[in-house]
């Protein structure tokens, strides 16, 4: 049983290992850089503007989705509206891992894997900006 437990923290350890070497490896890189951390400014951007919606609606309740051509779909309370970031967070998290599928991936697939993640908080963005303007203008 030792055993089996020590294979199990050593992939851990391994998987860890190689994840701070490819991300170490990104970061050396400028454009790789700015992907980064405009990324996580737009993340950091999304969690305050859902607290601001939530903030701002207190008790009432939120048009949570609006289509042009049948008007109101969806009417919510305002702590729903936190699944906006927090789905565009674990897109982050699972995009962190995607470089390790191939150890060696090249540049090109480095910068798909940042761009998706950057277009994923920028039409969050945009999603949250658009519920505040159909709920408050």
């Amino acid at each position: 049983m030792r055993l089996f437990w020590s294979k199990i923290i050593n992939h851990f350890y391994v998987i860890g290992q190689t994840w701070r070497l490819t991300w170490r490896d990104i970061w050396h890189e400028p454009a790789n850089r700015w992907l980064i951390i405009f990324t996580l400014i737009f993340l950091i951007g999304n969690w305050l503007l859902a607290e601001l919606l939530a903030s701002i609606a207190g008790n009432g309740l939120l048009i949570l989705h609006y289509n042009i051509h049948f008007g109101i779909d969806l009417i919510g309370q305002p702590a729903s509206i936190y699944w906006l970031p927090a789905g565009a967070t674990v897109a982050i998290i699972i995009n962190s891992f995607l470089p390790l599928i191939r150890c060696q991936a090249s540049r090109q697939v480095r910068l798909i894997v940042l761009f998706g993640s950057l277009s994923v908080m920028i039409a969050v963005s945009l999603a949250l900006t658009g519920l505040l303007l159909i709920n408050f203008r």
